[in-house]
């Protein structure tokens, strides 16, 4: 008798995919909308601080001059400046138009971490960690941020989503065409999706560099995978082609890793060591006390997947390897900072959900029940758990619309000198402060005193800094009046200036004084019959 033929597996019902597509989008949405709400919401009322004034700047310059600032500086963030450029070129150099693009691609970021969780966890808990992750008042800092760091955080979430999806494929033999012949590896739908997630890496490569600290646990999970398969030569499909993705994204951003290592000393100035670790909870999240109620609760999410032998080593890994790098390298590389690990708060946020899905079981061992009760496993410990991070969060959120509080005051000082503002005035800058940027910024398109000790603009220095007279009197004359900015707290009459620039100051005397928050604007006058 010959033997049956085997039938197929039968095809997915015709209104499942359909079913999953719209059960993704109602994960994904609300918190991709929550956080775009709230990162709009204000976007410009805090005024630009001295790294987005450098933002604007590189942002604005010309292509060759954009070229030559990064080939000196700043050369990792030479495809945010890049991006920047391109934006601003059509919508503006507005406080909003510059942050904009960070608000939308922290909203994208939720939306990814929600997919993630509904992955790795639940479509439930996926949602509730997309809505934790958006209520952190550092999201919504970041998110209006003209800096590139929610870009980091959506490239990191974004390739981790991807290398789920791809993992849960079966490792099995090559896609073939019909005929059995091999499809060309351009329509091969393995290659393919490896060949995205090698391009995810690059992007985050290309946002920030430390954010490719996020390998290591997706090595982890790629392994986890392989382990699983049944059959011995797929073991090795999965590691062999996650390797391949490596060493092509490697190769690609290659030549940013080495032009960018030895930039590296622009970032010596950050000394913060394992002292700061505290601190960096709080940083991470915005607030004290939801940066220490999302590590309880990572931490206990975390032996709850554990005990429950689920994955959680790539959350773990996310969570606590670029922490434990970066601190244990701060003396040598300086990459410990809570900006540059900003991109750790989905994993967080992830293992804090976790926590609430553990619930159910946690609550049948207490009772010695095998049914928890209806409201354990129903949208009620998602609510509370949602409010009770909203309400803790809520204070820090309301502050992140705040200006810097050591930052000095531009757009006031900015408003007095063009109240005062006289023809042929000039200003003096105290070469300690970022203030140039800053009233450069404040006053674009408005008539503005002359920088009366520029010497070598930065454009022509290829820097953020200028060049200033080594000949002050020769700057200085013919000047009449003179606006001096120096920092609020410096009772040095003429601040932190040269001893040859205050040589000649001694020529003026002070017609007035104001001050702003962090600043201090002084107006001195050429004394008659001098210069």
């Amino acid at each position: 008798m010959p033997p049956a033929p085997v039938r197929p597996p039968a095809p997915p019902e015709a209104g499942e995919p359909a079913r999953d597509r719209w059960v993704a989008l109602a994960v994904a949405l609300p918190p991709a909308l929550l956080t775009l709400a709230l990162c709009l919401y204000g976007i410009q009322q805090r005024q630009l601080w001295r790294d987005e004034h450098a933002s604007w700047w590189a942002a604005t310059l010309s292509w060759g001059d954009l070229g030559a600032l990064t080939a000196n500086m700043d050369l990792v963030l030479a495809p945010y400046y890049v991006l920047l450029h391109l934006w601003v070129s059509v919508f503006g150099d507005s406080e909003a138009a510059l942050r904009i693009p960070s608000a939308l691609a922290m909203a994208g970021a939720a939306a990814m971490v929600a997919l993630l969780g509904r992955r790795l966890l639940t479509p439930r808990l996926g949602a509730l960690g997309g809505l934790l992750f958006a209520v952190c008042p550092s999201i919504t800092w970041y998110g209006q941020d003209a800096r590139p760091y929610a870009f980091a955080v959506l490239a990191a979430a974004g390739s981790t989503l991807l290398l789920t999806r791809i993992v849960e494929r079966p490792a099995g033999p090559a896609a073939t065409a019909p005929g059995g012949r091999p499809l060309p590896l351009r329509k091969d739908p393995a290659v393919l999706a490896w060949v995205g997630y090698a391009a995810t890496v690059v992007g985050m490569g290309l946002t920030h560099l430390v954010t490719l600290m996020i390998l290591p646990g997706h090595l982890l999970l790629v392994v986890q995978r392989a382990r699983r398969s049944r059959a011995g030569s797929a073991r090795w499909v999965l590691p062999v082609r996650w390797a391949v993705a490596m060493a092509a994204a490697v190769l690609l951003l290659s030549p940013l890793l080495l032009l960018g290592a030895g930039q590296s000393g622009q970032i010596a100035w950050n000394d913060r060591d394992w002292d700061d670790l505290g601190q960096l909870l709080t940083d991470l999240a915005g607030s004290a006390g939801l940066g220490w109620t999302l590590l309880l609760a990572g931490v206990i999410g975390a032996v709850s997947l554990l005990v429950l032998r689920q994955p959680v080593g790539l959350l773990a890994c996310w969570a606590v390897v670029p922490v434990l790098v970066t601190v244990l390298t701060a003396h040598w590389l300086h990459l410990f900072l809570a900006r540059y690990l900003l991109f750790t708060v989905p994993a967080w946020t992830l293992l804090a959900a976790a926590v609430v899905g553990r619930l159910p079981g946690l609550v049948s061992q207490l009772t010695a029940s095998h049914t928890p009760p209806r409201w354990v496993v129903g949208p009620v410990p998602l609510v509370v758990a949602f409010a009770v991070v909203a309400v803790v969060a809520w204070p820090s959120q309301s502050e992140v619309r705040d200006d810097l509080p050591g930052e000095m005051d531009a757009r006031a000082g900015a408003r007095v000198i063009s109240a005062g503002l006289q023809p042929g005035d000039g200003v003096i800058f105290d070469p300690s402060s970022s203030m140039r940027r800053a009233l450069a910024y404040e006053l674009r398109g408005l008539p503005a005193p002359k920088d009366t000790l520029l010497s070598v603009t930065p454009e022509e220095a290829g820097s953020f800094g200028a060049l200033e007279c080594e000949e002050p009197a020769r700057c200085m004359a013919g000047v009449q009046r003179i606006w001096l900015l120096v920092g609020a707290a410096d009772k040095r009459p003429y601040g932190g200036v040269s001893d040859k620039v205050a040589k000649e100051l001694k020529q003026f005397h002070t017609v007035r004084t104001e001050k702003v928050p962090n600043l201090r604007l002084v107006l001195l006058e050429r004394n008659k019959g001098k210069g």
